[in-house]
């Protein structure tokens, strides 16, 4: 029977037993004729069957379960990556996102997805995929292996980010030369769910990287506070690349506020000191770092951080122009904004994640001072923006 021909029976099949209520007996039939036409590579018809299947979910009320995640797992794995798995994707997250209380779809979907892609080398369509995979559901499980496989998939990106910009025309530094001047970049892309696991990596990679000091990593230290009892379990690695070391000292401000914030009955405000050891380390960073003036998505996030967890209010029509948005991010307070962040872990995620466009070539220009601070420099570079 040709791939059309047992489509055609299969859809006919499967009509009739959803109108007499068969779910259940409607979903194998579609699963398994799905699998079949995949295995005789007729790609169309199977992916179609597998969005009827997918509908038969949603007439029977279906939940996220280890069994209907698995169905469709096993499809997309099977399936080449052309626009019909992209529609059975879609679907099916659109599924997942009504049948449990994840808003942005099954975690563990979520993470199949963002896996498969990544070995695809597609990782500029993986990364929402991670990000949502890392964002804990209400009341359900936290994936525990996300972040570490999404800093792994970052470092990766980074790598064959780099080899492709040694092969630009005039440009003259190696890849590791690249990949050290380029880190801080794609560890801005995503802040919170995976940082530290993608500092570890990259430093291991890069040894280089770390900045001669002891010790390295050590346990950050709130502002304002000090001994032992103070530290936190946050790890801070003193690097040699601003942009780096940047994303380090933002997660753990953001981390602050958030407790502060959250401690007790109602909303605190963030208190002055806090305000001021964010607005001082975004000054520091226009200084010292590219990434701000080149990258919109750093430019635009800024300003949202500092409205959430620091109570530095923006203006109500943001201009494109960096003076006048760092006017803005210091000028004054007020209530937090409302509405959900991707960036902020304890607010649900929403159904889509914005996400940042794919990193372009790097600069055919010297690093940045920061990036190759000698030894003399180090103790400068940590009390000013490590501290």
């Amino acid at each position: 029977m040709s791939g059309y021909e047992l489509h055609q029976k299969l859809r006919t099949k499967t009509v009739r037993q959803v109108k007499k209520k068969q779910y259940d007996e409607a979903i194998s039939t579609l699963y398994q004729g799905a699998i079949d036409l995949l295995d005789q590579k007729e790609q169309g018809s199977a992916c179609d069957l597998a969005l009827y299947m997918i509908d038969v979910y949603g007439f029977k009320s279906q939940q996220v379960d280890s069994e209907s995640r698995d169905r469709i797992t096993e499809i997309l794995g099977k399936a080449q990556p052309d626009f019909w798995r992209k529609k059975v994707i879609d679907a099916a997250l659109k599924w997942s996102a009504k049948a449990s209380d994840a808003p942005a779809g099954d975690p563990l979907l979520r993470l199949y997805i963002a896996k498969m892609l990544a070995k695809e080398s597609a990782y500029h369509l993986a990364e929402p995929h991670f990000i949502s995979a890392c964002i804990p559901a209400p009341t359900t499980y936290t994936i525990e292996s996300a972040p570490k496989a999404f800093a792994q998939m970052m470092l990766d990106w980074l790598v064959e980010h780099s080899k492709a910009a040694t092969e630009v025309e005039g440009e003259t530094r190696d890849t590791n030369a690249i990949e050290r001047i380029e880190a801080g970049r794609f560890a801005l892309r995503g802040v919170m769910p995976f940082l530290t696991g993608y500092i570890e990596l990259t430093t291991t990679r890069q040894k280089s990287l770390l900045l001669p000091v002891q010790p390295n990593p050590r346990p950050y230290v709130p502002p304002g506070s000090s001994g032992s009892a103070a530290k936190s379990d946050l790890q801070l690695y003193l690097t040699a690349n601003a942009d780096l070391n940047f994303a380090q000292m933002a997660l753990a401000l953001c981390i602050e506020g958030d407790r502060i914030k959250s401690t007790g009955s109602g909303s605190r405000a963030a208190p002055d000191w806090l305000k001021s050891a964010w607005t001082a380390l975004v000054r520091q960073y226009e200084r010292e770092a590219a990434a701000l003036q080149q990258e919109e998505g750093v430019r635009e996030t800024i300003p949202h951080l500092s409205a959430i967890y620091f109570d530095i209010q923006p203006p109500r029509a943001q201009s494109n122009m960096l003076s006048d948005m760092m006017a803005s991010l210091f000028g004054g307070g007020g209530p937090a904004a409302g509405g959900a962040s991707a960036a902020r872990a304890t607010q649900p995620a929403a159904t889509s994640i914005k996400q940042a466009p794919p990193p372009s070539k790097p600069a055919q220009t010297a690093a940045p001072a920061s990036t190759s601070a000698p030894s003399a420099q180090a103790d400068d570079l940590v009390d000013d923006e490590m501290d």
